[in-house]
């Protein structure tokens, strides 16, 4: 049967034998999700799971696997009604085919002006708040505005796994899980419902849009999948963008996708789009 579902290199027991003998206090396991989607996880420290992810994202090509954290269970991930209802093998080889042949440039573009418009057409915009959308959503507009190139990349600022604000919500160990994927950008797709793009107040996007920012990103500024829960999606950006024209289209990239967490281009412009780290959060 042909398919487009990636194949990775090592079998999931393989690599859950190799997980097995490096942490063998944690006790690694595997999932499967409705659609047949092995899950292979094990738990790792707070104050090492950054580097535990970088280690296994540099193996990619080895394993075939992608590594992100998350806070939900493999459980939790794989047999949890609200992420898989409905998604059977059928469902998840359309939606991958669907990701693989897509324009992923052109998609982004129009998530972007999707959002732009959904905003001017929500009736909510108040006389003369138009230019300033367009300041926000046109980066030819909003270069002008910005810093000028910087020589390094700002130091990330995480929000959710290494630095959490909230004291209460503190964790010792975080999920690390493994899903067979060509890239980061490919989860949402293999693991429909783990992002929850979009709330009652804006427009929702489907698993394709955000497997399309995503490998934009990941194609243009070194950007990964790194953190992923509900609501919370972190990326490590390995080449953010430097000069303000670049940093602009970033900027308003990441508005059009969350303006729950960018409402700010300008200031987007300047800081997170040149940074190593993108913390997104939608309300």
């Amino acid at each position: 049967m042909n398919t487009l579902l990636h194949q990775p290199r090592l079998t999931a027991d393989e690599l859950l034998s190799a997980l097995r003998v490096l942490f063998p206090q944690t006790q690694p396991t595997r999932s499967t999700t409705t659609a047949g989607v092995e899950v292979v996880s094990v738990l790792v420290a707070s104050d090492r799971v950054r580097d535990v992810w970088d280690e296994w994202r540099q193996k990619h090509g080895e394993t075939g696997w992608w590594p992100f954290v998350g806070g939900m269970s493999p459980e939790g991930l794989t047999r949890d009604g609200r992420l898989h209802e409905g998604v059977d093998a059928a469902f998840l080889e359309n939606m991958v085919a669907e990701v693989v042949c897509q324009d992923h440039d052109a998609r982004a573009a129009s998530i972007v002006l999707a959002s732009f418009l959904w905003l001017t057409d929500s009736g909510s915009l108040e006389q003369g708040e138009l230019e300033e959308w367009l300041d926000e959503y046109d980066p030819d507009r909003l270069a002008p505005r910005l810093s000028p190139e910087i020589a390094e990349p700002l130091p990330g600022v995480p929000r959710w796994v290494l630095e959490n604000p909230k004291p209460w919500e503190a964790r010792d160990q975080w999920w690390l899980h493994f899903v067979p994927a060509r890239g980061g950008y490919e989860v949402p797709v293999m693991l429909p419902g783990l992002i929850m793009t979009g709330n009652g107040s804006t427009h929702y996007l489907h698993p394709a849009d955000d497997a399309a920012l995503l490998r934009r990103w990941h194609e243009q500024w070194g950007a990964e999948l790194f953190f992923a829960s509900g609501p919370r999606m972190e990326l490590v950006v390995d080449r953010p963008p430097l000069d303000p024209r670049s940093a602009a289209q970033a900027a308003t990239e990441l508005t059009g996708y969350c303006d729950d967490t960018v409402d700010d281009a300008r200031v987007a412009g300047d800081g997170m789009a040149r940074s190593t780290m993108w913390s997104l959060w939608w309300d």
